[in-house]
Parts: C-alpha cells; sequence; structure tokens
C-alpha cells in the first residue's frame, strides 16, 4: 500500500539495535503483540488512535502497548517522506514515563539525525562515538 510509513529501528555503531534488543528479549506473545502495534503504526502513522500513540516532547512519543497486566512502550520520531524511527522500548511500571527512558529516546534520536545509521570509521571511532552520547 502506497499510503504505508516505512518503520526503521535506530542502529547503534556497533549494529545493536536498542529498540528491538528490547522486543527480542520478551516472552514470544509479548514480543508479538508489540510487533503488531509497530505494524499498525506503519499503517495508520500519525492517524493512530491517541489511546495508543502519545506525545512526550515536541519530536517524541510513545506507542503504548498493553498485554494483560503488562504495559509495554516504544519510543519512536517521525521523519519527512512517511518515516517513523523507533528509539527504544520498555515495560512501563509507573505512572509518568521515566524520564531517563526519554532521554536515552532524545540521545538515539540525535545519534540517527546525524549518522542516518550509516557508520564509517574505524572500531574505536564509532566506540566514541557511543561514548560522546553515553549510550
Amino acid at each position: 500500500m502506497s499510503g504505508d510509513f516505512t518503520i526503521e529501528y535506530v542502529e547503534l555503531p556497533n549494529g545493536r539495535a536498542p529498540a528491538r534488543d528490547f522486543v527480542d528479549s520478551l516472552d514470544d506473545k509479548a514480543a508479538a503483540r508489540i510487533d503488531a502495534f509497530i505494524d499498525r503504526l506503519r499503517i495508520y502513522g500519525n492517524r493512530m488512535q491517541g489511546k495508543f500513540v502519545k506525545k512526550l516532547t515536541d519530536d517524541m512519543f510513545e506507542l503504548r502497548i498493553k498485554q494483560f497486566d503488562r504495559i509495554f512502550r516504544v519510543l519512536f520520531f517521525y521523519q519527512p517522506g512517511m518515516l517513523i524511527v523507533i528509539t527504544s522500548g520498555f515495560q512501563k511500571k509507573t505512572e509518568q514515563t521515566p524520564q531517563g527512558e526519554i532521554s536515552r529516546a532524545q540521545q538515539l534520536r540525535k545519534l540517527w539525525m546525524k549518522y542516518r545509521n550509516r557508520y564509517t570509521g574505524s572500531q574505536k571511532e564509532r566506540e566514541a562515538i557511543l561514548k560522546e552520547l553515553g549510550l
């Protein structure tokens, strides 16, 4: 469908993707539910209902997923050209989204905006990028 958004995950210079690592660390049912919601986000994007998507800052949003008594959040941002970039995810245990999670997502956004998942240079230079951002 031509109206769909493209989903991309922030990748670190070491090749890891924090959001995918989070989803893959969960049990199969929880991971499948999160992936289904990410697919919904791909289809509906910024038209997705407010009970599923919440704006956290000027440029960061959270996808809200509930599975029985567990609540998960996947943080992301929009980019021109129908692109959604997923930064990170976590299991929610408090009323408010923890500021640390928002800060981490913003650091990952900053990384993506600068490199767009295309890292060059030596392993040492890539490690310096992670250290500079505190990741």
